[in-house]
């Protein structure tokens, strides 16, 4: 995927929140500066999507069951909400590791291997 979007063959969408989530994941591992290093990487081939009030209102009134997978969906929904208003490209599916996670929601889901084998097609 991250090939793909260096080529951009694809787009790819990011929440503001995964950003906080990886550094503290990262910063651990591989220490702050490195960390960092990565994170500016991936931000130079993702649009970053804002976790808003909006967002969190939403995701605190939905069916998910995971609070944390609720405001990622509704980052995306009203990023591609917004899209769709201004005629620009929107987002068409959420791609995770944990397509359970987001059964509550209307967006397409797929892991990533299943994200690769629907773009071969």
């Amino acid at each position: 995927m991250v090939q793909l979007a260096e080529d951009r063959k694809v787009w790819l969408y990011c929440s503001s929140l995964s950003f906080s989530q990886a550094h503290y994941i990262l910063r651990k591992v591989v220490g702050t500066a490195k960390a960092l290093d990565l994170l500016t990487d991936i931000a130079d081939i993702v649009t970053i999507i804002a976790v808003d009030s909006r967002t969190v209102n939403d995701a605190l009134r939905s069916s998910f069951t995971d609070f944390e997978d609720a405001l990622q969906y509704f980052a995306a929904k009203s990023e591609a909400e917004a899209a769709s208003l201004a005629s620009e490209s929107a987002i068409e599916a959420i791609i995770t590791r944990d397509p359970e996670g987001f059964a509550a929601g209307a967006l397409p889901v797929f892991t990533p291997p299943a994200a690769l084998a629907q773009l071969g097609s």
